[in-house]
């Protein structure tokens, strides 16, 4: 069997596409059988969504894993590599099912996603395997050493395993592969190399060195203090949505109340204008009885229309001409009537709707200050319990106190530090994980995935300062020499949302 390493890719769909079809058709003819591999329940053909979404989200899951973000992006997270036979051998479908997984894990991806096709378009059997270089659970990418030298070390034992391809290799020695050759010498040097066993004596393992050992001890204790401060943000955690809930309470009141208010005034009002109202149905039924009395009355009519000339007229009072249509036709005088009967309900309704305007206003203003006066006591409340959290965090975690915990731990003083619904063997990196997960949960059920508060450990460690805009440079104005500005310490306060 030889290996064949091809160049890495950037498209998980256009390398799918290629093993599962004909050259440049829609047919697949030359593909014997395909399966994937850690790809769901999705068919073959659309392994690439699952391996493009993890691709993408590798940030996200090495944030969920605990995995340090540091170190180069993977942008060619595809790679792809072939498995073929020699002509005259023919393998069962088992059998190349098993090299394909042997490859993976030779190359130490056997957790990782994985599309493989088996072509028949050429005399010898070969396999297409396309593998995400990105891990599904961790986001990592994987530490590939040396892949063609692990593919041949595994192509040589799987030949090895083949006792009928074995009697071939042998008879063939000079028709050997480069690859198998280079196995062979290999083998023969390090043997030439590899002293003898009778020689050798029982010797202790060497030391760990001191640096890598210090190294190992500070991160436990840089470990067990961030599960301090992870114990302190869970039970901060409630004493934040009880304040929180208390200032929602009084924000509530506080606009029943307004609104409550606001419907006092509307209700003063109207009584106000009941009377009014009365008083005007009541002369306008009047005044329409009165002319219906006098549609048969020429001379009454007159009389009534030169009396309320400057009302029918709408201010300005009434032409000759207008006088003696409506003096002459009582159905025009009764229109005309109706008309002024209408101005008049719709003058006192906005007379009436001015004074509820004005009234309402009063309150809302009333409204508005007392909503800043509590809006800025609730947020010194805020603050006053933030600064108590955060000395309470500096009181109670230390650097000392984490390591001589853990000192007492390793000598049985102290019984371990475990969580009531920690998972067998919780490391502290584990346990923060968990909490961190389960704090982010609450708020996104809390405000809504798309409203998620500002949340300590996923803000920018060195956020971008804004930009400082500079007078223009004129012949009257050279540039002044910018002072140097004092470095200020990041605030990293246990602040879980824009307020709280």
């Amino acid at each position: 069997m030889i290996p064949r390493i091809h160049a890495r890719g950037t498209s998980f769909k256009s390398a799918l596409t290629y093993i599962l079809h004909d050259p440049q058709k829609e047919t697949t003819d030359r593909v014997d059988w395909a399966f994937s591999v850690n790809c769901g329940d999705v068919e073959v053909e659309d392994a690439w969504r699952p391996m493009y979404e993890t691709w993408d989200r590798r940030t996200a899951l090495k944030r969920e894993a605990g995995v340090d973000l540091r170190g180069a992006d993977n942008k060619a997270p595809v790679m792809h590599y072939t498995l073929s036979w020699a002509p005259g051998d023919r393998p069962s479908k088992q059998q190349m099912m098993d090299a394909a997984l042997k490859s993976l894990k030779a190359l130490g991806l056997e957790d990782h996603q994985a599309a493989i096709a088996a072509h028949n378009d050429k005399d010898h059997l070969h396999l297409h395997i396309v593998v995400n270089t990105v891990h599904p659970e961790t986001g990592r990418t994987a530490a590939l050493k040396f892949p063609a030298r692990a593919l041949g070390d595994m192509a040589r034992e799987h030949d090895k395993v083949r006792a009928d391809y074995q009697a071939e290799r042998d008879k063939a020695a000079d028709k050997l592969p480069p690859y198998r050759r280079n196995a062979e010498l290999r083998e023969k040097h390090m043997a030439l190399l590899r002293p003898d066993p009778r020689l050798e004596t029982i010797r202790p393992d060497p030391p760990e060195p001191h640096h890598r050992r210090r190294a190992l001890e500070k991160r436990d204790v840089i470990d067990r203090m961030k599960r301090h401060r992870a114990e302190n943000d869970h039970l901060h955690l409630v004493e934040k949505d009880a304040l929180w809930a208390v200032h929602r309470a009084e924000r509530d009141d506080l606009y029943r109340g307004t609104g409550e208010a606001s419907q006092v005034a509307r209700d003063y009002v109207k009584d106000r204008f009941k009377s009014r109202w009365r008083e005007m149905y009541e002369a306008q039924r009047i005044e329409r009885k009165h002319v219906e009395r006098i549609q048969d009355k020429p001379l009454e009519r007159a009389v009534y229309v030169f009396v309320n000339s400057e009302r029918l007229g709408n201010g300005p009072g009434l032409s000759a001409k207008c006088k003696a249509e409506l003096i002459a036709s009582p159905a025009k005088l009764f229109k005309a009537v109706e008309r002024l009967h209408t101005r008049e309900r719709t003058g006192l309704a906005q007379v009436e709707k001015v004074e509820v305007k004005e009234r309402l206003d009063r309150v809302w203003k009333a409204h508005e200050v007392s909503f800043a006066n509590m809006a800025a006591r609730q947020k010194t409340e805020r603050a006053k319990m933030r600064a108590e959290q955060q000395a309470e965090n500096n009181r109670t975690i230390s650097y000392h106190r984490a390591a001589r915990e853990l000192e007492d731990e390793r000598r049985g003083n102290i019984p371990e530090r475990k969580a009531a619904d920690a998972a067998p063997f919780e490391t502290d990196a584990t346990y923060v994980a968990r909490i961190r997960k389960e704090i982010d949960t609450h708020y996104r059920r809390q405000f809504g995935p798309d409203s998620v508060p500002i949340i300590p450990w996923k803000e920018p460690r060195n956020p971008m300062p804004e930009a400082e805009v500079l007078p223009p440079v004129t012949p009257g104005n050279p540039p002044q020499p910018t002072p140097a500005q004092p470095r200020k310490k990041l605030d990293r306060q246990n602040d879980y949302d824009n307020e709280m």
